[in-house]
């Protein structure tokens, strides 16, 4: 059974341990095709062979470089930033994350959108915080506008959002969950942007190798306290860098 909900800044997916298990892959093995998806992140099915290959994706910028010096129109995700959020929470609370968006100067990135999704195989949760401004322009751009300029170049832009509540067929998830702030390019971006569903937004994600600073581990139990209700007070929350 699988249980979807949308409007414009929320997507949210419930699996049940059953549909996932049904489309999951062998654990270990290289081999794949249509409907057995590589089990690694950073691979691709290799359709000539049907074999799983690692990608060469570049993940040091979100566009491309050098940037256009004048730009419109352009979907440009969260890259670079602090990202905040608690680690230890209520079973069935919303989880608040704030993200403090580096943007370089050059750029006006007008409006942000976040979208937030999950899936679960029985106590364990995987989730995507994702951000994103949809209409974003620059001008008189330096080649690293998309990049790793020095971060004392940055602007930062605060961003509200969120990563839960991990709740399955009613019953709030007891155990832990995986909440990444993934890496995505402008193109990504635009996809989403674009009404990109679900699954496309998950293959888009698991293209790229998981980039450890991305996720906070987050633990679901009674004996927790109650999740903050934001990050304002950042001791009530756990914040990184990222990017960097």
């Amino acid at each position: 059974m699988v249980y979807q909900r949308t409007n414009p800044w929320v997507v949210v997916v419930l699996s049940t341990a059953a549909a996932i298990a049904a489309c999951a892959p062998s654990e270990g093995s290289s081999e794949c095709f249509t409907g057995k998806p590589c089990a690694n992140r950073g691979e691709a099915c290799d359709a000539t062979v049907n074999e799983c290959v690692p990608q060469d994706l570049d993940v040091e910028a979100t566009g491309p470089v050098p940037a256009p010096v004048n730009f419109n129109a352009v979907a440009l995700p969260f890259f670079r930033g602090r990202a905040c959020m608690p680690t230890a929470v209520q079973p069935g609370d919303p989880i608040p994350v704030k993200l403090s968006v580096c943007i370089h100067p050059c750029i006006d990135p007008n409006s942000y959108t976040f979208k937030k999704q999950y899936k679960c195989t029985g106590s364990t949760c995987d989730s995507a915080v994702l951000e994103y401004y949809g209409n974003a322009t620059g001008a008189g751009c330096p080649k690293d506008a998309f990049g790793k300029f020095d971060e004392s170049q940055c602007v930062y832009k605060d961003v509200t959002a969120s990563a839960g509540p991990f709740v399955i067929n009613g019953n709030a998830v007891i155990g832990t969950a995986k909440v990444e702030v993934p890496f995505l390019t402008n193109a990504d971006a635009g996809q989403i942007r674009d009404g990109a569903s679900t699954d496309a937004i998950w293959t888009l994600i698991n293209q790229y190798p998981q980039d450890a600073e991305r996720v906070f581990n987050v633990t679901m139990n009674g004996s927790n306290s109650a999740a903050p209700a934001d990050c304002v007070d950042e001791s009530k929350c756990e914040c990184r860098k990222i990017g960097f």
